[in-house]
């Protein structure tokens, strides 16, 4: 079998196929579907037009032809942080068992956001709260494209065609604030993460019911929020031990950030625990090197990416499936904070 030279260096189609088979671009069709019967000797000169020219059909096509595009889209607010790759790992080696891959993308906050995704055809999403607004979600949603939702701040909208999982972040962060106040600590900061942040975190909400169910005290001046760096962050953090020596303990909205707090800690000469205790949150790598090693909470994310990935199958199948999962955090302690 020959093949065209005209097919080189641009991207194969149908017609490509059909041609260099000699057959009509409807056999293509057939023998690609599997919904007709085509004569063997046809339907191997298509099969062997596809391997050699390295055919693959055109998903978006496939979707317009309400065939499904075979693509799943995950949205978060930052791709460069590692909270999401243990996830999105699991998620993509299951999608794939099942035929179909996973794009990554940052979110925007500007409704052309939606738009931009649905006209993509992707079969379904699977969005972190926090990457989008209670706006975009309902946009989403009327549009009829099957969620997952990662739970990470409080939604104040209803959806339809949605599966929510609460990662743990909620009940994880009072588990860390109620063993660091059982520790006997009383003036807490709250570092934030190195963005616009709401109360609506999940995060920030669980400190703060924590800390108001324990009896204390909470001044909105000892929470670090909003800052364009880790490098502000600290800054702020260093200026708030200087000039209040009473702050016994740092809650950190993750793992890096607490890194930053230890560093803080070493430039005010503030001993830790002794003087200083610090947690922070995700069990990444690093926590387990830092000096000392890092008190923080793990989620479940092999599971959470499991489960999601089989939630929102089931949801593009039109299967039975739950609305609402959860998952339970574990409390790693270790040497940044006062033992019981």
């Amino acid at each position: 079998m020959c093949i065209n030279k005209k097919v080189m260096g641009k991207r194969v189609s149908r017609k490509d196929v059909a041609e260099a088979a000699g057959v009509s671009e409807t056999i293509v069709s057939y023998v690609l579907n599997g919904n007709r019967y085509v004569k063997e000797e046809k339907r191997q000169r298509v099969l062997d037009a596809v391997e050699k020219l390295q055919y693959q059909p055109n998903n978006i096509a496939r979707a317009l032809h309400g065939k499904g595009s075979l693509q799943i889209l995950f949205v978060a607010e930052e791709m460069s942080s590692g909270y999401f790759s243990q996830m999105v790992s699991r998620m993509s080696r299951d999608a794939y068992e099942q035929g179909y891959m996973i794009s990554l993308c940052e979110s925007q906050k500007e409704d052309e956001f939606v738009s931009r995704v649905i006209s993509r055809q992707f079969d379904g999403l699977c969005i972190s709260a926090s990457a989008v607004t209670d706006r975009q979600l309902q946009m989403f949603s009327a549009s009829g494209i099957p969620m997952v939702i990662l739970l990470n701040r409080e939604i104040k909208c209803e959806l339809t065609n949605a599966v929510f999982v609460e990662t743990g972040l909620y009940e994880g962060s009072r588990s860390c604030t109620r063993y660091v106040i059982s520790s006997g600590c009383r003036n807490l900061v709250y570092l934030d993460e190195v963005r616009e942040s709401k109360v609506t975190d999940l995060h920030y909400q669980g400190f703060l019911d924590e800390v108001k169910k324990s009896g204390l005290k909470f001044s909105e001046k000892y929470r670090i929020s909003g800052c364009k760096s880790i490098n502000e962050a600290e800054e702020k953090l260093c200026y708030l031990l200087k000039e209040n020596p009473e702050i016994d303990a740092v809650i950190s909205r993750s793992d890096v950030l607490a890194a930053s707090a230890l560093h803080a800690a070493e430039k005010n000469q503030r001993k830790i625990p002794q003087d200083l205790s610090v947690t922070g949150f995700d069990n990444s790598l690093i926590s387990q090197y830092l000096t000392p090693p890092l008190t923080t909470v793990e989620i479940q994310k092999e599971e959470v990416g499991k489960t999601a990935i089989k939630s929102l199958l089931s949801l593009i199948r039109n299967e039975n499936t739950g609305k609402v999962n959860v998952f339970d955090a574990r409390l790693v302690i270790r040497e940044s904070t006062i033992n019981k």
